[in-house]
Order: structure tokens, then sequence, then C-alpha cells
């Protein structure tokens, strides 16, 4: 896997292109976009949640949420012999989890949270402090540029040679 970037490189070397950085990385990304063979992998991450919208934002590369919980394990909070819940049951809970091996992948602890989506924002209905995201995203690089394999590149690079001569082809016609 290589930098984005390097699209930019291939592009110079096969086409002679020479464009503006900014440019590239825009045609570049609608080109990556349109050959649509994204390498995803599962992230986990733990957000701390603003208790006056009740939101976080999620990272840049979330592209699937595949759970969304609280750090501690869901317990009795109701009993019929306690007044305030059953808290014995919250450290059995929390034992349990610490005992767990041989977890799947997808597999995210604690008590689910009820939320909603709206582009790079999550919204809880209730509570707040920090919530643990299992989600699938695009590998990026330090730019927050995805990495590429070969035939991405030379694709990209294409792409960007096409769009580019084409344009100055149009502008330079009578």
């Amino acid at each position: 896997m290589e930098e984005f970037h390097a699209a930019y490189s291939q592009a110079n070397l096969l086409y002679g292109l020479e464009m503006n950085p900014e440019d590239f990385e825009e045609i570049g990304l609608v080109a990556w976009n349109r050959i649509g063979n994204k390498q995803i992998r599962l992230y986990r991450v733990t957000l701390d949640v603003d208790c006056d919208t009740k939101s976080a934002e999620l990272p840049c590369n979330c592209d699937e949420i595949e759970a969304v919980t609280y750090g501690h394990e869901d317990w009795n909070y109701t009993s019929g012999t306690q007044v305030n819940g059953d808290y014995d049951s919250a450290v059995v809970e929390e034992h349990i989890e610490l005992r767990k091996a041989y977890m799947d992948p997808l597999y995210q602890s604690g008590k689910y949270v009820k939320y909603h989506r709206s582009g790079n924002t999550i919204y809880l209905e209730k509570d707040c402090g920090p919530i643990n995201i299992l989600y699938r995203g695009v590998e990026l690089d330090d730019d927050g540029l995805p990495y590429l394999n070969s035939k991405e590149i030379d694709a990209i690079a294409a792409f960007c040679a096409y769009i580019v001569y084409n344009k100055m082809g149009i502008a330079n016609s009578n």
C-alpha cells in the first residue's frame, strides 16, 4: 500500500502532468471514489460526549458503525429486594466481562447506546460520558488521504491526466 501522493508522481512520470497538489487531490479523490475499491478495516475508538448537545464527532474515516456502547456493562437497575437496584449484579457483570476470552473481532463490550447519526456527528438519546465505537473505516495516511494499491495509483494518474489534458484541449480549440 502506497500513500495517495504516489499517484501524483506516477502521473508526472507517465504523462508529464504538472498541476497544483490541491487540485490533484480533488480530482484524484473523485477518481478513487469512482474506482470503489476501498481498503477498509475495523477501528475502535472511545469518544467523549458533549453533555450540552449529547453529541460526539466521529473520526473522518468512519464509514459504517458496527456498535456504540457505554464503558460499563448493563446491570439490574431495579430490584424487588433493594431500593437502588442490585449493585451485586453490576459487580458480577463486570467480572464476567473481564473473564471473556476468544471474542469475535466484532464484539464490543458495554451497554448498547441508542443513537442516530447525522453526517459525521452521532447524537445520543440520553446520558453523556465516554462512549466506545466500533466502526469500519478506510485506511488513511497522515494527511487523511486513503492508501492505494499499484493499480489504483495507475488508474488515478490516468484519470487526472485525462481530465487536465481534456480541459486544455477544449480551452485551446477554436
